[in-house]
């Protein structure tokens, strides 16, 4: 009797072709078939072609293979191809799906598609060689642009030609602009990119609602930026476009910070709802305001922004408050002459660009960023006061809502009302360094200050406001009575 062997081959190679497996005795007469089998085999194996880049299949064997855990990456997918790849054909590549714990945000919507998920970096190697992948990014944290002290007076200075003389604290405020007051902005939908928004509170009248949140848990405001920029933007007394519509997209937690892949999770939820509203009646555009910043430049950040300006939705970015070049960091750095976004700096009450404004040739247009007072979080008529480019950028999202509800042809052109934006802003009325490039335009809605025919003023009396708070907190404002938390706050973003 001779004794029988079993042999399995296998191959190490990244397609690992399992070989047949053959039951052999071993005797000579089938010593020499055996060998030439093993060669024929092995040269069949060794010239089994190798996947090229990109390619669909990736084995559980190869560098490329998931393995749980690791640091978080934002990647997303090159759309420049002909064909741009689905989210759970590159996550299978390297071992992935959609409901893995691993994956934290899947992207697919019609301007960007990608996903952010943990991994280690044999799987980052693995999607950096495919040629449908653009960008591979760690999951930094963001940041709100902190806080300083003030008063109210940045609605008077965006529709006034003319410089607001004295302080924040002695002044009647007088906010020009064209139509009933109530109506500015009227069915613009913007999205305020933030924090979260206290959506109740007074100010929004019914015209704020709930959104996204990258919390599923928790879609309030615990910080107080988000609502404190919602009612610059588009709040009765103290926001611009008060007739606009303020969706809550909730990026960061309630120290003002949050992971970048978060962001783009809420991008993307931007971009899925701009397409559904853009058929409904009444619809006018879509803005997105966003008052934080990477402090870097972030190639997927500046990705996704990109191709959400490109399906159509109008972008207002704050430029941060490192006192440097908004060229620097994201997402400030998408202002500029060849961008249809707009990169927002700040100033004073004197026309003074705030010395701790970035500025630069990214940086487009300034507006009041000092000593802001606007809508908080605490409670429904609760009002406080901040400082920083946070504060400045809604000042100019309410402008271009209002310039939009004015004219449909800029509604549906990012670029073109971004040509007006600056066409009818201010030149030569700032003072204060910048970096090079700098244009120095201070935001307008094209008011003069000077009351017309067709136009109406409404006044503010911030300074009957001002006397009240040197003996109380409680402020009158119609039928609306606030509560002020402080008269200074710290600095943000």
């Amino acid at each position: 009797m001779h004794q029988a062997l079993a042999l399995n081959f296998h191959s190490n190679h990244v397609l690992q072709r399992s070989l047949p497996t053959f039951n052999l005795s071993f005797n000579m007469a089938t010593l020499f078939r055996i060998t030439a089998l093993l060669a024929t085999l092995a040269s069949t194996v060794i010239a089994a072609p190798t996947p090229g880049v990109g390619a669909g299949f990736i084995s559980n064997v190869t560098p490329g293979a998931h393995q749980t855990g690791g640091d978080e990456y934002v990647v997303i997918f090159n759309n420049s191809q002909a064909t741009t790849p689905h989210v759970a054909e590159v996550l299978s590549r390297i071992q992935l799906n959609v409901e893995h714990s691993d994956v934290r945000w899947t992207f697919n919507n019609s301007a960007f598609r990608g996903f952010a998920a943990n991994m280690k970096s044999h799987c980052i190697d693995a999607l950096n060689a495919m040629e449908d992948v653009a960008h591979v990014e760690k999951a930094i944290e963001i940041s709100s642009y902190d806080t300083r002290s003030g008063a109210t007076w940045g609605t008077q200075r965006i529709s006034s030609s003319s410089a607001v003389q004295g302080s924040a604290t002695d002044l009647d405020f007088t906010y020009n602009f064209e139509g009933a007051d109530g109506t500015q902005g009227q069915g613009v939908d913007i999205y305020v990119v933030d924090t979260g928004v206290r959506v109740t509170h007074g100010v929004f009248g019914g015209r704020a609602t709930q959104g996204f949140s990258a919390d599923k848990s928790d879609n309030t405001d615990g910080d107080g930026h988000g609502t404190h920029t919602a009612g610059t933007a588009a709040g009765a007394v103290f926001g611009v476009a008060s007739g606009a519509n303020i969706i809550a997209v909730k990026v960061l937690n309630d120290q003002g910070t949050g992971p970048l892949s978060d962001s783009v999770a809420g991008i993307d939820w931007v971009v899925d709802q701009h397409n559904q509203r853009k058929t409904q009646p009444g619809f006018v555009g879509s803005i997105m305001s966003m008052s934080w910043g990477v402090g870097s430049v972030s190639s997927s950040v500046d990705s996704v922004i990109k191709a959400a300006s490109a399906a159509g939705i109008h972008i207002s970015v704050a430029a941060g408050n490192s006192g440097a070049d908004a060229c620097d960091s994201s997402p400030s750095d998408n202002g500029g002459p060849n961008s249809a976004v707009v990169s927002v700096g700040s100033i004073d009450i004197d026309d003074g660009i705030s010395t701790f404004s970035n500025t630069g040739k990214c940086t487009d247009i300034y507006a009041p960023g000092k000593d802001v007072i606007s809508a908080w979080n605490t409670a429904d008529n609760v009002i406080n006061t901040l400082s920083g480019t946070s504060m400045a950028c809604p000042h100019v999202t309410g402008v271009m809502a209002y310039m939009m509800a004015r004219d449909a042809k800029l509604a549906a052109d990012p670029a073109a009302l971004k040509s007006a934006l600056l066409s009818a802003g201010l030149k030569g009325a700032l003072a204060g360094n910048t970096q090079a490039g700098d244009q120095k335009i201070l935001v307008s809605n094209g008011e003069t200050g000077t009351v017309k025919k067709s136009k109406r003023t409404v006044t503010s009396n911030i300074a009957t406001w001002a006397k009240e708070l040197v003996k109380t907190t409680e402020i009158k404002r119609g039928n609306l009575k606030f509560a002020l938390k402080s008269r200074k706050a710290s600095l943000r973003y």
